[in-house]
């Protein structure tokens, strides 16, 4: 079963005159948090490489050495 409109579906109107109050921190948003996703993974890296860095040296330690 189709079911079909009458009308055309259309957006709702925008608010006249635009609300700032709404778009202020909207457009924050939209600057700030491609920067705060950036830190979060670049901080996420750092600690896996740390991780990665205590495991190999943990290696070097327990490994029997050739002299």
């Amino acid at each position: 079963m189709v079911v079909r409109m009458a009308y055309p579906y259309y957006a709702p109107y925008v608010p006249l005159p635009y609300d700032l109050f709404l778009m202020m921190p909207t457009m924050f948003y939209w600057m700030v948090l491609p920067y705060y996703y950036m830190m979060y993974l670049e901080i996420f890296r750092a600690a896996i490489e740390a991780w990665r860095k205590a495991f190999e040296s943990i290696g070097k330690t327990v490994a029997p050495t050739k002299e």
